[in-house]
């Protein structure tokens, strides 16, 4: 973290101070705040910030920015009144990128994002000081917080940008507006807000590509099918494991892997993954670190250190059976790959899925659990199904005569679940964000 006078800060909302204690780091959590920190009381639909004020000073928090409209009490803070806590925000995160000077690398997409984020931060460590957005930070609050706690000197910034309604992309666009830009594939995840479902989806995705700094569009070949993909003004670069057209294809060989650079091969070379959708994300990035100038050479050499970020697809052993958490979200591509991606059980041993809700999919809903409810049934011995949103997955498991059981919390669902499993089976936990179906590997 870099430590930034306060005075020096002060004056950028144009406040007046004389200290020039050090500010350890920017927090939009009340809960989050450490000693040193500055806090942004933002205003939502459900909490205002301003309400916390109190807390953060207890927390060692040294100063505020709060609305001009604030009449309240400082709690022994430094206040620092703004017209728009939120655009304040935003608009001190746009002029770090500015002063920076930091190449910008955008990635968007429906699944992929966080791990492509990270293949693309690990292959680039190769040659580049590189910042990357941490976690999911990828909303219009978390990505500009995130920038202005960045520790300064970095040549890139990898930032995942996300997506829940039409224009948050240009919104973000708008902070960080990136030189190159991904995007990894477009499903139907958060199609609630996007009434004419997959092109809407598309077409929002698309608006990465909006920068006015934008070089380069790198993005999965089939994605070339929607008007907003045809129509970028930029570099088109494509990416397949399914359409040697791509300008960049991977094809496996044997236990080994191979790349076709707008038809150059290059030397095969080992992973330490074989999942199909981290393939997609390893193509995506090894297009992006190609666009950077990484050689064949520093790609390899940093390849055997990606690894995907906890909740996906993540493997781990209890019981002896073989446990897969995916749990970081849910939409029907994604569970389409997790499915597809699952090993064989050891003999004897059964498949069992214990799925959640898909959310938020809106008028969408039935039809895809429906059809991941009718895919289920063809990879799982026996399924526990978490959510109401999620009962078609239990109607198809009954209209194949298959064993499902249905739960409505997840101390039951894990009690039932530990009784199951035996030594050699293969259990997928996979469910939206907002299930919060990780735990259950706490009650196992």
């Amino acid at each position: 973290m870099r430590y930034i006078p306060f005075n020096e800060f002060a004056r950028k909302l144009h406040v007046e101070c004389e200290s020039s204690q050090p500010i350890s780091g920017f927090q939009i959590d009340s809960r989050q705040v450490l000693p040193g920190e500055v806090f942004f009381a933002l205003k939502g639909e459900r909490v205002d910030g301003h309400s916390f004020l109190f807390d953060v000073k207890s927390k060692g928090a040294i100063a505020a920015v709060v609305s001009e409209r604030y009449l309240g009490p400082n709690f022994g803070l430094q206040l620092l009144p703004v017209q728009d806590v939120t655009k304040t925000l935003q608009v001190l995160a746009r002029e770090e990128v500015i002063s920076s000077q930091a190449k910008i690398i955008g990635i968007t997409g429906s699944v992929g994002k966080t791990t492509t984020k990270e293949f693309i931060s690990e292959l680039l460590q190769a040659k580049y000081k590189v910042f990357k957005t941490p976690g999911n930070f990828n909303t219009k609050l978390s990505l500009p917080l995130s920038i202005l706690n960045r520790e300064g000197g970095e040549e890139v910034f990898v930032l995942e940008m996300g997506m829940s309604e039409p224009g948050d992309l240009t919104r973000l666009v708008s902070i960080a507006p990136p030189e190159i830009a991904i995007v990894t594939k477009v499903a139907l995840a958060h199609s609630a807000y996007f009434e004419d479902g997959i092109e809407g989806i598309a077409r929002g995705k698309a608006e990465i590509f909006k920068s006015a700094k934008l070089e380069k569009a790198v993005f999965f070949q089939e994605l070339s099918k929607f008007r907003p993909f045809q129509e970028i003004g930029s570099e088109k670069i494509t990416f397949s494991m399914e359409d040697r057209s791509a300008d960049y294809f991977l094809l496996q060989q044997d236990e080994r892997y191979a790349l076709d650079e707008r038809g150059i091969r290059t030397d095969p070379f080992e992973l330490p993954f074989h999942e199909e959708h981290l393939l997609h994300n390893f193509l995506a990035a090894i297009a992006t670190a190609r666009q950077m100038k990484l050689s064949w050479d520093e790609i390899h050499a940093r390849i055997l250190f990606l690894k995907a970020p906890k909740m996906r697809f993540e493997k781990c052993e209890k019981k002896g059976a073989l446990f897969f958490n995916d749990t970081y979200n849910a939409n029907p591509e994604s569970m389409k790959a997790a499915f597809m991606s699952l090993p064989e059980p050891q003999s004897g041993g059964k498949r069992i899925g214990v799925l959640g809700t898909m959310s938020p999919l809106g008028s969408f809903s039935k039809n895809a659990h429906e059809e991941i409810g009718r895919l289920a049934t063809t990879y799982f011995d026996l399924l526990f199904v978490y959510g109401e949103e999620a009962l078609p997955f239990v109607e198809s498991f009954l209209e194949a005569k298959k064993t499902v059981e249905y739960f409505t919390d997840l101390q039951s669902l894990a009690s039932r679940l530990d009784l199951s499993i035996n030594p050699g089976d293969v259990v997928l936990v996979k469910g939206s964000r907002i299930m919060k179906m990780e735990k259950l590997f706490e009650m196992l």
